[in-house]
């Protein structure tokens, strides 16, 4: 069974958070995208600097994100915070034991290989960080890097992407009531 068919429930429930329905229905509002990239920065980071530090990125030239998510922030307006789950999930990441990364670089970074190309066709905002050279030569590495004992750790990543699209629920709930009157 490949990492695919793994999380494929815990992918699905991803894509039905909250966060991505409003994504998906072009409802999300910009600023909860901005906060969302910025968030994204901090994770990102701590992914991709312990798969260097293992040495699982020689390879994969020009998978890396998080300076072009940070790009991509400093393009929008409006206001950002590092979110609990965001921190919490650094880190998780940055306690990893040796090997685990690769399903957190796998589940983040194939699903901007993939689903992050619709996503830059529908939310209206810069996407440097879904802009890659040779995506197919990066996916065909990546995979080969990849074997199904990272299931469970994959299953974890997809939990993590979860709880922090969740965490925008109340933000987003907020952002359908119409305006009071001062």
């Amino acid at each position: 069974m490949s990492l695919k068919e793994i999380t494929s429930e815990k992918h699905r429930l991803a894509e039905q958070t909250a966060f991505m329905r409003a994504v998906f229905a072009r409802s999300l509002p910009l600023e909860l995208w901005k906060d969302f990239t910025y968030n994204k920065i901090l994770f990102y980071n701590a992914i991709e600097i312990k798969a260097r530090a293992e040495g699982y990125l020689e390879d994969l030239l020009g998978i890396e994100r998080s300076y072009l998510l940070f790009q991509d922030y400093l393009e929008m307006t409006g206001n950002t915070k590092f979110r609990k789950p965001a921190i919490e999930y650094h880190r998780y990441i940055l306690d990893l034991e040796p090997g685990l990364v690769l399903a957190h670089l796998y589940t983040w970074h194939m699903g901007d290989l993939f689903g992050g190309q619709m996503i830059k066709k529908i939310i209206n905002a810069p996407h440097r960080s879904l802009e890659f050279q040779d995506p197919d030569t990066l996916k065909s590495v990546l995979r080969s890097k990849l074997d199904d004992n990272l299931g469970p750790e994959a299953l974890t990543a997809f939990d993590w992407a979860i709880k922090i699209m969740d965490d925008y629920e109340q933000d987003l709930e907020q952002s359908r009531e119409p305006s009071q009157p001062h």
